[in-house]
């Protein structure tokens, strides 16, 4: 598995795979460099294999393949929370990898298969009364969590993408727009010179480095939330496209 930065050595992280993954995928078929397809397919079922929860069917924010770090589980080395940006980046990563993994390739099935897995376990921690998602995505509205702009945009372009390719029931569609609708009235305001702006976008998270992140939920919740960072604004544009 490609390490997500070579100060994190050993470790995997679901943001990695989109740093990578569709970039990688792309390039391989632009150039036809079929071998690429076989690496691509590897990081995404390796990490699938190691981030699974399985009782809620999420995926954990990180893997240490060394389970030493403080935010390592010692017997699995997975992180012990669902942050919903990480979520949100491996959804779109899977799910631009199929535009450019070939028909014809022995695994594409079981990526496709990930993809509606995921998504599924996405769906049932939906928020139904703001249609959104919440930061920490399983702890609901344990006091400090809070709906964030991000993930609820990344899920939403994967919801719409994946209904769209035929990937997902046409009940992912209905998610979607319920979810649109919830991040224009949740996160979206216009100001005085009648611009948009995307509100409650969680600044930055990760896993060690200096000053040490421990992956804890107290965490999560503490870093700066701000607005129209391109973390956000990025995934609101790709989710729009489908509502114009």
């Amino acid at each position: 598995g490609f390490w997500h930065k070579l100060i994190y050595p050993h470790q995997m992280w679901l943001d990695g795979i989109y740093m990578a993954a569709p970039f990688l995928a792309q390039y391989g078929a632009t150039f036809g460099e079929a071998e690429t397809f076989d690496d691509v397919v590897h990081q995404i079922t390796l990490i699938d294999q190691h981030t699974r929860d399985e009782r809620t069917g999420l995926r954990c924010h990180a893997w240490d393949e060394t389970k030493t770090h403080r935010w390592a589980d010692p017997q699995t080395g997975k992180s012990p929370h669902f942050w919903g940006r990480a979520m949100g980046w491996y959804m779109i990563a899977i799910i631009d990898v199929l535009d450019y993994l070939p028909e014809t390739h022995p695994k594409r099935d079981q990526i496709a298969a990930i993809f509606k897995e995921s998504m599924a376990a996405v769906a049932a921690v939906q928020d139904q009364e703001s249609g959104v998602w919440y930061q920490v995505l399983d702890q609901g509205t344990r006091p400090g969590n809070y709906l964030e702009a991000s993930a609820s945009c990344m899920f939403v372009y994967a919801m719409c993408k994946g209904s769209d390719k035929g990937y997902l029931d046409a009940s992912f569609a209905e998610r979607a727009q319920q979810a649109y609708e919830g991040i224009t009235r949740q996160f979206v305001t216009v100001d005085e010179a009648g611009l948009l702006n995307l509100n409650r976008i969680c600044s930055v998270a990760g896993l060690g480095g200096t000053p040490y992140r421990d992956g804890s939920f107290e965490y999560y919740v503490s870093e700066p939330i701000v607005t129209n960072d391109y973390k956000g604004v990025g995934p609101f544009m790709l989710a729009s496209t489908f509502f114009m």
